[in-house]
């Protein structure tokens, strides 16, 4: 069955410390943070975007071409949900009444956003429905970025060239950086 390409905003919401987190805590209280946590980014990201899937520590979404309801920013739906994690992490924490690890460990949560614009497939195999293309393998390879390094920022929005152009954003406002990825070359990025 063929597919027809399709281009949008591409974008992975990725809990920063999530690995030290399950690793090192409590994996009963862990699951309800993290659970809890990731249940707040669908609801706040699948307002505006298409959810693709759930990875893990991941809210990976979409938002096919001309979708982007009116008058919403992207840049505003970012800070939205951003400020709807911090604000959700602070209430579990401020709220627990067990001295675990888990329990203590919550500030340590942040969020980082990657953005992209571009082109994608919608296949189902099985049943299950999954994007496919060079620029889906894109957006996941920039989880594995320089930010923390360059910045010492846990939690952030990066955005491709692509899709800081597409959103018609000031490029004045990001830090400017090149990525390079096997395959794809240079990735010029952009965070705030």
């Amino acid at each position: 069955m063929e597919r027809k390409t399709q281009s949008g905003y591409l974008m992975l919401a990725d809990i920063s410390g999530y690995t030290s987190f399950v690793a090192n805590t409590e994996i009963e209280h862990a699951h309800v943070v993290l659970s809890f946590l990731l249940e707040n980014l669908v609801e706040a990201l699948g307002a505006c975007l298409t959810i693709s899937k759930l990875e893990g520590d991941a809210v990976f979404c979409y938002c096919e071409e001309g979708n982007f309801p009116q008058g919403k920013s992207l840049l505003g739906l970012i800070d939205n949900t951003y400020l709807t994690f911090r604000d959700k992490a602070q209430e579990l924490w401020t709220q627990a009444t067990c001295g675990c690890k888990a329990c203590k460990a919550i500030p340590t949560l942040d969020l980082k956003f990657m953005v992209h614009h571009g082109d994608f497939i919608i296949q189902q195999v099985a049943g299950i429905k999954d994007l496919l293309g060079t620029d889906v393998n894109l957006i996941h390879r920039l989880t594995k970025n320089h930010v923390v390094e360059s910045t010492g920022w846990q939690g952030y929005a990066l955005f491709t060239n692509q899709g800081l152009e597409r959103a018609q954003m000031d490029k004045t406002a990001f830090i400017q950086q090149t990525e390079f990825y096997e395959h794809l070359g240079d990735i010029k990025t952009y965070i705030m």
